[in-house]
Formats: C-alpha cells, structure tokens, sequence
C-alpha cells in the first residue's frame, strides 16, 4: 500500500479510512503520509480534529519536499495552533519553507521583509490532499482581532521584532516566487511575478530598471495578474501586452529617452 492508494479513499469521501491508511503508512515512515494524516489532524477530516497532534506529525514531514509541513508549523507558530504562540519559531519556519521551494512562503517572507514585521499572512494552510493548493484567508480576519485589545501593542511589537527589514532579501524572496513552477499555483506565480517586476519599478533591493520592470510586468500581467495588468493599462503600455507592439520598439524608445 501506499499513499496514492489512500488518497483515492480521501478523494472518494471515505475520509475515515483515509486518514487510517495515512496514519499506518506515516508509522512505517512515510513522510508524505505523514504530512497528510496531519492535515487531516489539523482539519478534522476523518479523524477528530487536532492541532497539537498536528503538529507532531508536520514536524515529522518537515523536511519534505516543498516546503509544504514546514509553512504550516509557521502558520501554527504565528497563530498559536497548537502550539503557543512565537513569531521567531513561525519565521524560522517560514524560512525553511522558503528555501525547500514553498511559493507561500516565499510570498509571505517577501512581504515580511519588505515591512519588517511577520504579519497575518492571506494565505493560512496548504493541503497536498489531492493537490497543492492554498487556502485564503477570511477576509474579515484581521491582526487586530486576532488578541485582546489590550494586548494588541506589545503582541505587534513581538511582530516587528521577530523580522528585520531587508530590501535585498526581499527582492531575493519575490524573485524565488516568479521563478516557481506555476502548477497548481498559477494565482501565486503570478503574484510574485508582479513583486518581482516591482521591485525593479521602485528600487527594492535592487537597483532600478525601467526596461526590465516593463519586461517583467509584460510576464506577469500574461501570467494573469490583475495587478500587472492594471499597472500596464494606467501607464499606456497595453499595446504590448496585446501584441500589437512590438518591445524592441518600446526598448529602442527607451534608448532614445535615456
């Protein structure tokens, strides 16, 4: 047996006897079951839910390819899921992530670093159950109510004091994330896409480029992301994006200008 074979249960609906296979084959050693068994924990999917217990076995899968176990123990760490609340521990974790090659996490890091503080991240789990895919937020939650009102300054200040500002890892964190392989991530492809093109447009860890910031929104607005597309449209360049310019011209234009 192996996990492909539980994961037709998981996708069938027979959870129950889901989470029993992966928790069998996570005993013999089975990182990815192990991971999947944990998320069932996490979500209470065939199995009663528990975070703590969660924990444990994404702890297990940590060094699983992806970065998939470790974001959610950042996620754990910077919610207090399980585990007690510690922003240090969530942005240790994130960084692991981040360098097995999680596009959450490396959105997130990207951020983090621009503002210097590990803040509430859009994104709050990802599930390999039966594909990678994330999960958004509820938009209606915000750090402010996540702790008491009287606890709000000094748990913002643990926030800031977790992470340092760092243009240049910033930039090094979105440029991760445009080159990632877009399956099942197209929305965050593109998403660094446009980061990474920003950063060019305003000097963010790395010196500015008015050609290259084009190129790289040109990317990313192809790629999908309405942000880009919106940069595009209110600085007159749709014509490239559509194809009916040609970005010789537009690099020829630029020499002329310079």
């Amino acid at each position: 047996m192996d996990v492909s074979v539980a994961n037709v249960e998981f996708l069938e609906g027979r959870l129950k006897k889901a989470a029993e296979m992966y928790f069998e084959l996570a005993r013999e050693g089975d990182s990815l079951a192990a991971f999947n068994y944990g998320y069932c924990l996490w979500r209470g999917l065939g199995v009663e839910k528990n975070s703590a217990e969660a924990k444990s076995f994404f702890s297990f899968a940590r060094d699983l390819e992806g970065g998939a176990a470790a974001y959610n123990i950042a996620v754990m760490y910077l919610h207090g899921d399980g585990v007690s609340k510690d922003y240090k521990k969530a942005y240790e974790y994130m960084q692991l992530s981040a360098n097995q090659g999680c596009i959450e996490a490396q959105l997130y890091l990207g951020m983090a670093y621009t503002h210097g503080c590990m803040y509430q991240p859009e994104i709050i789990g990802i599930t390999l159950i039966p594909f990678h895919k994330y999960e958004l937020l509820d938009p209606a939650a915000f750090l402010v109510g996540e702790v008491p009102e009287e606890e709000f300054e000094a748990d913002e200040e643990r926030r800031y004091s977790a992470i340092k500002q760092d243009a240049k890892r910033a930039f090094e964190c979105f440029r991760a994330a445009a080159r990632h392989k877009p399956d099942y991530v197209e929305e965050l492809n593109a998403k660094g896409k446009f980061l990474y093109a920003r950063c060019y447009v305003d000097g963010v860890g790395v010196d500015f480029d008015r050609d290259k910031s084009i190129r790289l929104m040109l990317l990313a607005g192809k790629s999908g992301s309405q942000e880009a597309i919106t940069y595009i449209a209110e600085n007159g360049l749709m014509e490239y994006l559509n194809g009916t310019k040609e970005l010789s011209k537009l690099s020829e234009k630029g020499k002329r200008t310079r």
